[in-house]
């Protein structure tokens, strides 16, 4: 595992690297030309490199060891970057939409079109070394998922401005270059909502997407020795780590059993449900708390040993 996490490390360095040379290019090539949606997609990969470097920190962040007051570690600091990232990609959306409609009132003409098409090619290109180079390790944190998507749109966002590039040269219709600065900015707002939201489902403690509260309370109710269970809670330590904690009663006379109970718990919901911090409180009596959702013993019958 650790191994695999070295890897996918230099892979995001090598992505920075790379984007942050296409950055400097069609920057260089946006002013010269004078063609918005290159700058826009120059702005765009800027902001890559930004959360591709906070991608790196929050991965560094995360592999700390925990300490007597992180107890849990620094898990959450993917997340926590992760939304910065995501935050920023909005701000640079809303200036790409401001920009756009100055170009609107007074548009533009294209200079040096052979110099655009150059520059906005090795963009795409670069980008797609970028994709190729994030792809394995994309599911394996909030933060190298939003890297990927990062370059995917980017990526589609060259493709965008090479191909608007050829229309306005071959028909001089210079309005495009601010409509497709547009489209940039709402494919950057649409997958910056979706980080930004489940990084706060994560901040919230709310139950993973992936998971159902009713189906990991049945699947615990089905062992044997378990009459109910009650303060049942899931939530997310950061986006790859999921905890839970309950209460479970067991009939006196197979309290003694509890401890085997609890790690065959512990097992079937890392195997099942990859929950991979798991604290079940053993008990013989049922606890009300109206704070809970579990709080109405859910009783599975009389379970004999």
């Amino acid at each position: 595992m650790a191994h695999s996490h070295n890897i996918a490390r230099k892979n995001l360095v090598a992505a920075i690297l790379l984007n942050a040379a296409i950055t400097a290019a069609e920057v260089i090539g946006g002013l010269l030309t004078g063609y918005l949606s290159l700058l826009a997609d120059a702005i765009h990969n800027l902001s890559d490199v930004a959360s591709l470097i906070l991608a790196y920190l929050g991965e560094i962040g995360a592999a700390r060891p925990s300490t007597k007051r992180s107890t849990y570690g620094y898990k959450r600091i993917e997340v926590m970057t992760a939304m910065i990232s995501a935050v920023s990609l909005i701000v640079i959306a809303i200036y790409i939409f401001y920009e756009a409609y100055r170009r609107f009132l007074a548009p533009q003409q294209i200079e040096n079109p052979t110099l655009l098409l150059i520059i906005a090619g090795i963009g795409l290109l670069g980008n797609l070394l970028s994709i190729w180079v994030l792809h394995a390790s994309k599911d394996s944190s909030l933060n190298f998922k939003t890297a990927f998507l990062h370059m995917l749109y980017d990526a589609l966002s060259s493709v965008a401005v090479i191909i608007g590039a050829i229309v306005i040269i071959k028909t001089g219709w210079n309005y495009l270059d601010p409509i497709l600065s547009i489209l940039i900015g709402l494919m950057i707002l649409w997958s910056s909502f979706k980080v930004v939201k489940e990084a706060t489902m994560i901040f919230m403690e709310a139950v993973p997407e992936h998971l159902d509260t009713d189906t990991v309370a049945a699947e615990i109710e089905k062992h044997p020795l378990v009459c109910s269970i009650h303060h049942l809670h899931i939530w997310s330590l950061s986006s790859t780590s999921v905890a839970l904690s309950c209460h479970i009663v067991i009939q006196d006379a197979d309290y003694t059993r509890a401890p085997e109970v609890i790690y065959e718990l512990s097992r079937t919901m890392q195997d099942k449900f990859r929950i991979d911090h798991c604290t079940i409180q053993a008990e013989k009596d049922y606890c009300p708390d109206s704070d809970s959702p579990f709080n109405i013993v859910h009783d599975s019958g009389s379970h004999d040993a």
